[in-house]
């Protein structure tokens, strides 16, 4: 069985995490709504922020954490409101166990590393 340890996957899988966290940013307006805060807050700071961090990659693996357990904690009371949420809610979850993918800040930061291993000489010892 192969086992799937990229931390940050390229290729189909990467491109498949950058749809999802454009999802998760889309989806951050209606969760972020259902907050009590004052509507100028809502459009200037927190939407902008979140949304952008989600969309770039940077800090996904929080924000998206954060953003499922809002959107659970302030799920309507309505059957297709509730459904809507938990959506929404696994969506983000799904973001934050998967994380960001190669096509992201956070992989320019965190880094896809190269690690070379020198082959030993027969004979040859290393301390």
């Amino acid at each position: 069985m192969v086992k799937f340890l990229s931390r940050f996957p390229d290729g189909a899988p990467g491109a498949g995490l950058l749809l999802l966290r454009f999802s998760c940013a889309l989806a951050a307006y209606p969760v972020l709504e259902r907050l009590p805060l004052p509507h100028p807050v809502l459009l200037l700071v927190l939407l902008p922020a979140v949304a952008l961090a989600l969309a770039s990659g940077f800090g996904t693996r929080t924000v998206a954490l954060v953003l499922a357990v809002t959107a659970l904690a302030t799920a309507p009371t309505g059957a297709d409101g509730a459904f809507t949420a938990i959506a929404q809610a696994g969506d983000c979850g799904a973001l934050a166990l998967l994380g960001p993918g190669a096509y992201s800040i956070d992989a320019k930061v965190f880094g896809r590393r190269v690690v070379r291993f020198e082959s030993r000489r027969p004979g040859s010892r290393q301390n």
